[in-house]
Formats: C-alpha cells, sequence, structure tokens
C-alpha cells in the first residue's frame, strides 16, 4: 500500500468520527441538487456522479461538533460550502477547456461552455439562496465575500498569466483567494456553531486559511512530480495552461542571474503544444534548484502555523483530528 493510500484511509478514518454528520451532510447536499428544468437535474445527477472527498464540510463538520453533537445548521452551511466548491470547479473546467473530471466528462464537454458557466452560477446563487432562506445570515456574509475574492483570485491569475516575474506574494495572494479563503470560511462557520468555539473564530479562520494554503501549494507541487500520485491531472498542465507556481517561482529566485535569464528566454508563452515542448526544459530548471524542495518547505510551515493556531483554543479529540487532516494534506506528497 503507496503511502498517499494510507493518507487516504486517515482521512476516511477521520470521516467516520463524524459519520452521522456526514450522512446528514449527504441527505442535504443531495437534496439542494435536486430540482429545476430537466437540463439542470440532469446536469446535477450527471456531478453527483463524481463525488468529491468532501474535505471542505468535513473540517466544517470537525469544526462544528461539541460533545459528539453538531448543530443542523451547520449541516445545512456544510452543504452550500460543497455548493461552492462545485461551482469553482465547473468554472474552472470550463475556463482550462478540461475533458474530464473524476473520470467523467466535464460539464462543458458533455453540455457545452454555456451550460457549465450558467451551471456554475446557478450553483452559487443557489447557495446563497439557501442559507438565506435558513436564516443563517452569518453564513451568508462570509460566503458572499468568499465567492468576491474567489472571483477576484480567477482575474488575477488571467492577469498573472505566463508571467515568469510573478512574486511569491502574489502567488500567495492567488491561492489565499482562490483556494484558502473557502477552507477558511468553512472553518469559521462551522467554529461559530460550536458553543466551545463560538469565542475563538479567529483561530479556526486562521487554521482553515493555513491550510488551504497547504492544500493549494501541494497540489501545485504535484505537477513537477510526474507520477500517479498527480491524482488524474497531467503533469506540466499548469505550466502548459499559463499558470506560474511556488516551485518554479522559487527555482527562479534562487537561480543566478544568467541562468534565470537563459531560462526566461528559452521557454515560450506561445500556445499549449509549444509551451508542452518546453515542459521538460522548465522541469529541468526546477529540480537543478531545488523549487520543489522549497515550495514543500513554505507549504510544511503553513501546516505548522495551522495546528499552531488551535494549540491555545482546541482540545482532545477535535485538536486530534484537525491535526490529521493537516497531515493528511501535508503527507500526499511523500
Amino acid at each position: 500500500m503507496s503511502l498517499l493510500d494510507r493518507e487516504r484511509i486517515k482521512l476516511i478514518t477521520l470521516q467516520q468520527r463524524i459519520k452521522s454528520s456526514l450522512d446528514r451532510f449527504e441527505l442535504e447536499f443531495d437534496a439542494v441538487m435536486n430540482g429545476g428544468s430537466p437540463l439542470v437535474q440532469d446536469i446535477c445527477d450527471h456531478l453527483l456522479k463524481g463525488k468529491s472527498k468532501r474535505f471542505r464540510p468535513t473540517l466544517l463538520l470537525l469544526s462544528a461538533q461539541h460533545r459528539d453533537q453538531v448543530d443542523p445548521r451547520a449541516i445545512t452551511a456544510a452543504a452550500c460550502v460543497e455548493l461552492v466548491h462545485t461551482a469553482t470547479l465547473i468554472h474552472d473546467d470550463f475556463i482550462d477547456a478540461a475533458l474530464t473530471r473524476r473520470g467523467l466528462p466535464t460539464i462543458n464537454q458533455a453540455w457545452g461552455g454555456a451550460a457549465a458557466l450558467i451551471m456554475g452560477d446557478l450553483l452559487y446563487s443557489k447557495a446563497l439562496d439557501v442559507l438565506c432562506r435558513s436564516q443563517q445570515y452569518f453564513a451568508v456574509d462570509l460566503m458572499a465575500r468568499t465567492t468576491l475574492l474567489m472571483s477576484q483570485a480567477e482575474m488575477l491569475q488571467l492577469e498573472l498569466k505566463y508571467n515568469l516575474s510573478i512574486t511569491e506574494d502574489q502567488y500567495m495572494q492567488v491561492i489565499y483567494q482562490k483556494t484558502a479563503s473557502l477552507i477558511e470560511t468553512a472553518c469559521r462557520i462551522g467554529a461559530h456553531y460550536n458553543p466551545a468555539a463560538d469565542g475563538n473564530l479567529e483561530a479556526y479562520a486562521k487554521f482553515g486559511r493555513k491550510l488551504g494554503l497547504v492544500f493549494q501549494i501541494t497540489d501545485d507541487i504535484f505537477d513537477y512530480l510526474g507520477d500517479e500520485r498527480r491524482l488524474g491531472k497531467p503533469t506540466g498542465q499548469d505550466w502548459e495552461e499559463g499558470r506560474i507556481t511556488l516551485p518554479l517561482i522559487a527555482a527562479l529566485k534562487k537561480a543566478p542571474p544568467e541562468r534565470r535569464k537563459q531560462i526566461v528566454v528559452e521557454v515560450t508563452p506561445g500556445n499549449g503544444e509549444q509551451r508542452s515542448a518546453s515542459w521538460p526544459e522548465v522541469k529541468s530548471f526546477v529540480t537543478e534548484f531545488g523549487g520543489v524542495e522549497d515550495a514543500f518547505a513554505v507549504a510544511h510551515r503553513c501546516g505548522e502555523e495551522a495546528k499552531q493556531a488551535l494549540a491555545p483554543v482546541a482540545s482532545g479529540t477535535q485538536k486530534d483530528m484537525l491535526a490529521v487532516a493537516v497531515e493528511y494534506v501535508i503527507n500526499r506528497l511523500h
């Protein structure tokens, strides 16, 4: 059994500790994914076949759990967080012209780009509508802010496309807004419904924010590993699509000026086929100057900061389970 398989088992074991809450979440999520026109229902049924790991709902429910109980409002909020996450994936697949997601055709591949754009918007809107109808105005405020941050990140990522001058700070801003902000919001909402944590929302939010950074950095590192641990995403895809991620940023920062200038001149910002041809050189450059190792060091530091954020406020089983969530994300790379 590979280490990645063992880490997946850890996540499953973690989820077993909140199985009753996750079961209720699944019922709620299925319910909010039902209804609408025949086309909407067909697409929702398709999306439900490609089940995610439920990582964000898991974190929300773990943060909400108090004495083995979870407030029913947290269950609804978890379903809405998963709706927003699903919407972002639909839009990402459309932007990237992706053909498959979780072994199934993407919405843009099966129903066309217009359906993908509208369906993503519909799920965003439905999440906010469900929260409003359940009078979860605290969660509505957070989710509205988060969806704005995520949309702004997509625009910033477009502005920075192909840009080899991107700084680490710019990269961290993009991944915070695009990925970490939703995980931060999930943990903050969960803590809001935990009587023992409601006075420590900032600590839970920081935990989610730092864990979200780890999640995206490790995902970006997979692009340079070139093995089956890429979880179905081809190696070099970020490069081909113009996304400059932390391993390359770190290598460019460390390389001597002449070597840095050489790689900038030699690699091309052209189309996918041209960029694909230059990928081996880019990957070799990142290996030569330790870009993956430096990126992992940043991820590891963020992971430790996530655990430290909860040290003063969480205790017992909840603290242990949330720490396991950090280890699950970091150890995907080993």
